[in-house]
C-alpha cells in the first residue's frame, strides 16, 4: 500500500505542479510498474517483526513499529534512489513526507479494521451467550 500510495501521491504532486503553471512532463521509463511492485513486495518484508512467534527479543508494540517504520523508509528510499524516482533531496524530502502521511493512514485503517472486527467478534459472542 506504501509504495502505490507514494506512486498516487507522485501523481498528484505532478497535478498540482501542472495546475499551478509548471511546465510538467511525466514521463516514466517501462521498468516503473515493475519497480513499484518490487518495492511492494520488499516493503512486506519488515513486517516479520510483528509476528509474535518466539520473539527473542520481547520488543515493545512502540519499539516494533519504530524499527517497522525506519525499514520501510530505507526500502523506500533505495528503491526510489535506484529506481529513478528521485534525483535531489528536495525530491527526497518530497517522498519521504508522502511516506511519513501514507505510513499513518495505513496504520489508521489497520487499526479501524482490527477494531470492527473485535467489535463483530464480541456481538456474535454477545448472541451466542444471550441465546444460553
Amino acid at each position: 500500500m506504501i509504495s502505490t500510495g507514494i506512486l498516487f501521491g507522485l501523481g498528484f504532486k505532478a497535478l498540482i505542479a501542472y495546475i499551478s503553471g509548471d511546465q510538467v512532463e511525466i514521463s516514466w521509463q517501462w521498468f516503473i510498474p515493475l519497480s513499484i511492485v518490487l518495492t511492494g513486495f520488499l516493503c512486506a518484508i519488515p513486517s516479520v517483526i510483528f509476528l509474535d512467534d518466539d520473539d527473542p527479543f520481547h520488543l515493545h508494540i512502540s519499539l516494533k513499529i519504530t524499527l517497522h517504520f525506519l525499514a520501510i523508509l530505507g526500502v523506500v528510499s533505495l528503491c526510489g534512489k535506484l529506481f529513478g524516482w528521485y534525483s535531489d533531496i528536495s525530491e527526497w524530502l518530497s517522498i519521504a513526507v508522502m511516506y511519513v502521511i501514507i505510513y499513518f493512514f495505513v496504520w489508521v485503517a489497520t487499526f479501524w479494521l482490527a477494531k470492527s472486527d473485535e467489535n463483530k467478534i464480541n456481538n456474535a459472542l454477545n448472541d451466542i451467550h444471550d441465546e444460553e
